[in-house]
């Protein structure tokens, strides 16, 4: 038999897990890096920078947590009238894309004022129910793009 093919699939192989493991490694430090990069760009006041030839940008997001579990949040949506996050259990996703329809109504008044939005403006700007029930946290995100 000739062992070429063996060889070089057990190279390819060996290869494979090598990326892997610098992929994993790459991410991370990318992970720990974005937090540094975000907090840069924010105490600076820019929402994008440019650098060896790519465009960071920061995307606002918002963070939502239940102030007492999810039956809370349950409660709150009913009393609420928003009966259609709620199958038998809410659905987070279809939740977090209410509020961060409201959060971005919210930041587009902002900066309308020439300020930035808060956290306690977006949860005020809930369904009374549901901003009794969710912690709302204002974050960023990090976005690349070539320049």
């Amino acid at each position: 038999m000739d062992t070429t093919k063996v060889k070089e699939y057990v190279c390819l192989e060996r290869r494979k897990k090598d990326l892997s493991a610098e992929l994993k490694q790459v991410e991370h430090d990318l992970k720990d890096l974005e937090r540094v990069v975000i907090d840069q760009l924010v105490n600076a006041g820019l929402d994008e920078v440019g650098a060896d030839g790519r465009t960071l940008k920061l995307k606002p997001c918002v963070y939502i947590s239940p102030v007492e579990g999810r039956y809370g949040v349950i409660e709150a949506l009913k009393d609420a009238g928003l009966d259609q996050f709620i199958p038998p259990n809410y659905n987070d996703a279809q939740l977090r894309s209410f509020v961060e329809e409201i959060a971005s109504g919210v930041r587009a008044l902002a900066k309308r004022e020439d300020r930035l939005a808060t956290a306690e403006e977006i949860r005020a700007a809930l369904p009374e129910p549901l901003a009794r029930a969710l912690t709302v946290i204002k974050g960023y995100k990090l976005s690349s793009t070539k320049s």
